[in-house]
């Protein structure tokens, strides 16, 4: 009986886990591979259970089989595209064979071809001993970068390269596999070739926002509203890659942006990996002169790493601190790759936790509408009011006079506004030696 109830009990969950989110499938006049395609992404963030199980694995008769072909193969069913066009097959290698016994294969650019990938294709990856041993579906290509859904899978880890994450992965240690957005250059290696169903129509699923949140859905107006304001852009035209890491230099660049810090003491001295030409640069030297950074046993920053969730943490602390702003703890989980090489945190947690310091922003602000003096020249600065008080943009401030000391900022009643800090024009005027004057309008 204990058998019987555990298979009604995963009968019961195959029903429950491929319901399809009514968002993928409400063009009913969509193309085949379109329909396909969103039966793909309609499963977004679905996680195997124990052992393996899915239900895709069930109804080809292998709950707890490698299900990356299953998964392909069972959105091909749920579309309704006939095995005529899109050949069923549980294993990746015979599925490459049967697409090419019906010349609908194309190799890689890797492998020397010239076929650029369509949506709803087939993309076929093989490692070094030549074993093809992995399948996705082709979600697009955009800036000669490849995206995939992918089932059984986890998010890859971009800040190495591929074949030295390969080495170091122990499949043990892992976490459960998923369905999920991938991307790889048009000529990775790992990449053999593509299989080109017979499509009946081929027009490209139309999408809306990002498509890969998964299981970060419910934060899907805050992640849109921050990509938006150009706080923390997708990945792509319609990916955000949630489950990502973000590289030390990115997550730095987007949180000094936020509070509008820049310049830095004359004598900060660089790390030796970021050089002035960087584009983290600017945002490097003025988290050092004001002292955010955490200690490293050698003058690198790594900017190119994903920064770990440790740091993230300590890197707010620290700006929090020196703003004046009470201390504050962010849900930072670890990436699923992240006990491998190096630690890391994903994109979805700093998007929340961007979002939160947003929250913490008055924004209810007007334009200053009078003339703005420094030594009685004008001064063609985006000052705002707030609470009767002209204030002024920090980073301009400091941009005029990179000397400044910002031990003065906690004592004074700085306010965040769209991604740029605002101090009292009074105080700054005070610090300056009276050489900020404001003239009404």
């Amino acid at each position: 009986m204990r058998g019987f109830g555990k298979r009604v009990l995963l009968a019961v969950l195959a029903v429950v886990l491929c319901l399809t989110p009514v968002w993928a499938l409400e063009d009913g006049g969509a193309s085949q591979s379109g329909q396909v395609v969103a039966q793909a992404l309609g499963q977004m963030g679905f996680t195997e259970g124990d052992d393996e199980y899915t239900p895709f694995g069930e109804r080809y008769g292998y709950p707890n089989g490698y299900w990356c072909d299953m998964f392909a193969s069972w959105c091909a069913d749920e579309a309704g595209v006939s095995k005529e066009v899109f050949p069923r097959s549980v294993n990746c290698a015979r599925h490459c064979r049967a697409f090419t016994a019906l010349g609908r294969y194309r190799e890689s650019a890797a492998r020397g071809g010239a076929y650029v990938p369509q949506q709803g294709d087939l993309v076929l990856f093989y490692n070094d001993s030549g074993r093809i041993h992995h399948i996705g579906l082709v979600l697009y290509v955009e800036n000669e970068t490849l995206f995939t859904v992918e089932g059984n899978a986890l998010t890859g880890r971009l800040d190495y390269p591929a074949e030295v994450v390969s080495e170091a992965r122990v499949p043990e240690e892992e976490p459960n596999d998923y369905v999920t957005v991938n991307q790889y250059s048009l000529s990775d290696p790992r990449l053999h070739g593509y299989a080109v169903p017979a499509y009946a129509g081929r027009e490209p699923l139309e999408l809306e926002g990002f498509v890969d949140l998964g299981r970060y859905e419910y934060a899907r107006e805050q992640i849109e509203a921050l990509a938006a304001a150009g706080i923390m852009p997708g990945t792509s035209s319609h990916t955000f890659s949630p489950r990502a890491g973000m590289s030390r230099g990115a997550f730095l660049k987007t949180v000094m942006d936020l509070y509008g810090f820049a310049g830095w003491r004359e004598e900060t001295a660089p790390f030796d990996d970021v050089p002035p030409e960087h584009e983290a640069y600017g945002a490097v030297m003025a988290a050092l002169s004001a002292g955010f950074l955490p200690e490293e046993e050698t003058n690198c920053f790594y900017p190119g790493r994903w920064i770990s969730g440790e740091d993230a943490q300590a890197i707010l602390s620290a700006l929090l601190e020196y703003l004046g702003v009470g201390a504050r703890t962010f849900s930072f989980t670890p990436g699923d790759l992240s006990q491998i090489l190096t630690p890391y945190t994903t994109r979805g947690d700093i998007a929340q936790a961007l979002c939160l310091l947003r929250e913490d922003a008055p924004l209810t602000t007007e334009v200053f509408t009078g003339l703005l003096t420094l030594e009685g020249r004008p001064l063609d600065w985006p000052a705002r009011m707030m609470d009767g008080v002209c204030c002024v943009p920090l980073n301009l401030l400091e941009e005029q006079f990179p000397e400044l000391d910002r031990s003065w900022l906690p004592e004074t009643r700085s306010f965040l506004w769209n991604g740029t800090l605002y101090v009292p024009l009074e105080d700054a005027a005070a610090l300056l030696g009276a050489r900020l004057e404001a003239v009404s309008g």
